[in-house]
């Protein structure tokens, strides 16, 4: 190569991820599958919502924390920055958020809210109190599964004992929004295996 020229020229035929017909990653190919803790279960209208809880999931959001780095730390000598990588990280728990579309079922079943609603009342219910153990309100695992076109799982999060921290999205009424409602669901695990292709 000359001085001061560019290896390449900018054409497709010199790029190898196209010339080999390797497809792009996309974002909006993925599923989610849920455990529900046997308490939530109880409750639920119909026996397979767990199953079909899938089918209401829009976004996941948060899943940086699977690729925790430790922070960066410093020490000076003479004046000058000697960079090292600290040995702990700050936290170790993955929390991440999942969007679930809202729809009444029969009428007036507001089926996945209140799903969510039993789980965090089983965590602590603000409205008694009653706060039960972590046998109760964990859920055994909770899988996102990430794929390419045709189907081909890539990769596979299982997120092992994780419950919700936050469930919001009917914090409002507004006459003049016409906006289908939403739900968004914080849950926190502490660990979980990830398995990459």
């Amino acid at each position: 190569m000359a001085e001061g020229k560019l290896p390449h020229l900018p054409h497709v035929r010199n790029v190898r991820s196209a010339q080999n017909m390797h497809d792009p990653n996309h974002q909006a190919i993925f599923e989610v599958y849920f455990t529900l803790p046997s308490r939530v279960k109880e409750k639920l209208t119909e026996p397979d919502d767990e199953a079909i809880l899938t089918e209401q999931v829009v976004s996941v959001s948060g899943l940086d924390a699977v690729q925790k780095t430790a922070q960066a730390g410093t020490q000076k000598f003479f004046g000058v920055d000697a960079s090292y990588s600290n040995p702990s990280l700050d936290q170790t728990y993955c929390e991440f958020t999942i969007v679930f579309n809202l729809n009444l079922r029969n009428v007036t079943d507001n089926w996945v809210f209140k799903i969510f609603k039993n789980w965090s009342q089983i965590c602590y219910d603000v409205a008694t109190g009653q706060r039960t153990l972590m046998s109760e309100y964990m859920s055994e695992l909770l899988r996102i599964s990430e794929a390419n076109r045709d189907g081909s799982v890539w990769r596979t999060i299982t997120f092992h004992r994780g419950f919700p921290v936050e469930v919001s999205g009917l914090d409002a009424l507004e006459y003049t929004n016409n906006e289908a409602r939403k739900l968004t669901v914080k849950f926190r695990a502490d660990w979980w295996d990830e398995v990459i292709a």
